[in-house]
């Protein structure tokens, strides 16, 4: 009678504890008119085309060459380019011009990359290593080249910065010399001064992220044949740890206290201490990972996997997972529909309250809610 009684709680109540663990999605009632080009920025809605920006509530549309957006999406910055002039120009995102002023002269298009301050300063990446500072006012304030003089080629520079733009770091991703890839990196650290935080004439790098103050610094170093390693370093390029992971590794996520690095690879995420470089846990996946965090107030990590077609800037076959560590269980949810992504808006996902959270950076908000 004891074992019937038991069989009977274990069939009707394991069901139940199941149910209980559940992701809830839904659209923000803002973004959800949104077609894949339309993205909201503050209260406005801006769509982006591949050669022109149209500001929706003041009907004014913008021709451009570059493009960028401010790390607090309230600026956006086009770059138009005839013959060797240049001029770049800067937006609300209610579509006012806030400001616009000549470049120095430009040769090269394929190599172009705009790079907005929050604060209404501006970088230009003007050649494939060449870079111009400019102050709110359009005036040059600096210039650098990080250019690695190699014969046997580089990759175009690239550009990581904080939210608030405190810290700069321009790295060349690739650096090939003697039949080897290489790299460098560099960070600004005074108005006209630059400082070397990272060089190896054997291993690329991947990708570098700054976290949201701008006090640390992770570079995701590769070389075929050995495993991808992730460095933590201050912001003067001290260097605080090194993971290695045998998964090719795409990017890493800072905690806002810090005290915890989320990297991921196309099919696994992790979470270690950043300092002592101690795993707190890992989750699998059959599908591409696309971002993911992990957030210690609720002891969750949260990712979303997808297939992402560059050309059209779409995302399909998507799906939110949230990992529970304390409780060592996991909810997963699919996305019936389809979401569009731009290269100058961040994708990320942010802590809304207690096991609430939003991804931004589509053209559509997503609200997730975790039940466990």
């Amino acid at each position: 009678m004891v074992a019937t009684i038991f069989r009977f709680l274990v069939i009707f109540l394991l069901p139940s504890m199941v149910l209980g663990q559940s992701l809830n999605l839904s659209v923000a009632d803002q973004t959800a008119d949104n077609n894949r080009n339309t993205f909201t920025l503050g209260n406005s809605e801006i769509s982006f085309g591949s050669q022109s920006v149209r500001f929706l509530d003041s009907d004014t549309e913008q021709n451009y060459d570059a493009v960028g957006v401010s790390p607090d999406n309230t600026i956006i910055s086009t770059l138009t380019w005839e013959g060797q002039e240049g001029e770049v120009a800067l937006y609300s995102t209610e579509g006012e011009k806030l400001n616009a002023f000549s470049t120095i002269s430009l040769a090269d298009e394929t190599s172009f990359g705009l790079y907005p301050f929050d604060n209404g300063n501006t970088l230009l990446r003007d050649k494939i290593a060449n870079f111009t500072f400019y102050d709110s006012f359009g005036e040059i304030v600096t210039s650098m080249s990080s250019s690695s003089q190699s014969t046997e080629g580089e990759a175009i520079s690239e550009v990581a910065r904080s939210a608030a733009g405190n810290t700069v770091v321009i790295y060349n991703p690739k650096i090939k010399r003697n039949g080897e890839l290489g790299s460098k990196a560099q960070v600004r650290i005074g108005t006209k001064e630059f400082e070397d935080i990272f060089f190896s004439s054997d291993r690329y790098l991947k990708n570098v992220t700054i976290s949201k103050d701008g006090s640390l610094i992770a570079v995701v170093t590769a070389k075929q044949g050995t495993d991808d390693r992730v460095l933590i370093m201050d912001k003067y390029g001290n260097e605080l740890n090194s993971i290695s992971a045998e998964e090719d590794l795409k990017d890493v996520r800072f905690t806002d206290d810090l005290e915890h690095v989320t990297i991921y690879s196309g099919g696994r995420v992790m979470v270690y201490n950043t300092l002592s470089g101690e795993s707190l846990g890992a989750t699998s996946f059959r599908s591409p990972v696309i971002t993911a965090d992990y957030f210690p107030e609720d002891n969750l990590i949260l990712a979303l996997t997808g297939n992402y077609a560059e050309r059209s800037g779409t995302l399909n076959s998507i799906e939110f997972r949230a990992i529970n560590l304390q409780q060592r269980s996991i909810a997963s949810k699919q996305f019936s529909g389809v979401l569009g992504l731009n290269k100058a808006i961040k994708l990320r996902l942010v802590r809304d309250s207690g096991n609430s959270y939003i991804l931004k950076g589509a053209n559509k908000n997503i609200s997730i809610r975790a039940n466990f």
